[in-house]
């Protein structure tokens, strides 16, 4: 009954705590959510909420469930669905999607690509450039039972063969929920670091990045970046953490014409044009 109490929190108290502060600072036009689909169908006032701020609805998996828990069939099924509930919820297919705990596997892809999705924001080949997803040959883990020589081999990186589906990398040291909420079932999550520690790590990523993006393929004299900062309104909408969600965003603000605010399908369709003038 907690873990379902601390639901009820997000989707009740969180969500629409932060739909009111990003639409205090002017952003909620440029923020995307991904929303399972057990919470758009569980809170449907609070989700409408979120749509009528004009934010991006992307999908998030239906009850949370990871990528491996799963059939191939299921996984299907479960996007298929969500599918369905966002199209209804906003008149337009979503075009983007997050893997619940960031577990995406080799079948996620393709399915991604046959319902049309532009973009994916599971994975962390860089920290901060999108890119377009190569098709990587499918993983081999070591089999331990065999000899050695039968399992050292290098993995085989294939950059030449892309993927539609753009990447929009995410970070685990970009988000609030491991370090700001205390989860007793994962033994990841802490719940009692101090916001102004996250803060201040968030605003050290990004001053390196901007003292050294130029220098991490961009087009010369260009200093692009993207800094995704993930919210989950049972960490994000606390009332001691939200505060310093706002100061981070007044900070980010404070840069002017520097900082753009950006919705993930914008970031995909620029990335896109970007990739076509190469």
């Amino acid at each position: 009954m907690a873990d379902y109490s601390q639901g009820i929190f997000a989707g009740k108290v969180g969500a629409p705590r932060l739909v009111k502060l990003f639409k205090k600072l002017g952003l909620s036009e440029r923020m995307t959510w991904f929303i399972p689909g057990h919470s758009m169908e569980t809170f449907p006032v609070e989700v409408k909420q979120v749509v009528d701020s004009g934010s991006e609805i992307a999908l998030h998996g239906y009850s949370h469930e990871g990528a491996y828990q799963m059939t191939e069939q299921q996984e299907s099924d479960v996007l298929e669905k969500c599918i369905d509930l966002a199209t209804n919820l906003t008149g337009k297919k979503p075009v983007g999607y997050r893997a619940p705990l960031y577990e995406i596997r080799e079948t996620t892809i393709p399915l991604l690509e046959k319902h049309g999705f532009v973009y994916d924001s599971s994975l962390t080949h860089h920290d901060s450039q999108p890119f377009l997803l190569p098709r990587h040959p499918p993983i081999k883990s070591p089999d331990f039972s065999k000899p050695a020589s039968t399992w050292m081999h290098p993995t085989p990186l294939n950059s030449s063969s892309l993927t539609s589906l753009v990447e929009i990398p995410c970070n685990w040291y970009g988000e609030d929920e491991t370090p700001l909420s205390y989860l007793p079932h994962v033994n990841n999550s802490h719940g009692y670091v101090d916001t102004r520690v996250i803060e201040q790590m968030w605003k050290d990523r990004f001053l390196w990045l901007w003292e050294n993006a130029e220098d991490e393929g961009n087009d010369e004299g260009v200093n692009d970046f993207i800094f995704p900062i993930v919210l989950h309104p049972d960490s994000s909408g606390m009332a001691h953490v939200i505060g310093m969600i706002e100061r981070m965003m007044v900070w980010l603000k404070s840069w002017g014409e520097e900082v753009e605010f950006c919705r993930y399908e914008d970031i995909a369709a620029e990335t896109k044009r970007k990739q076509a003038r190469q």
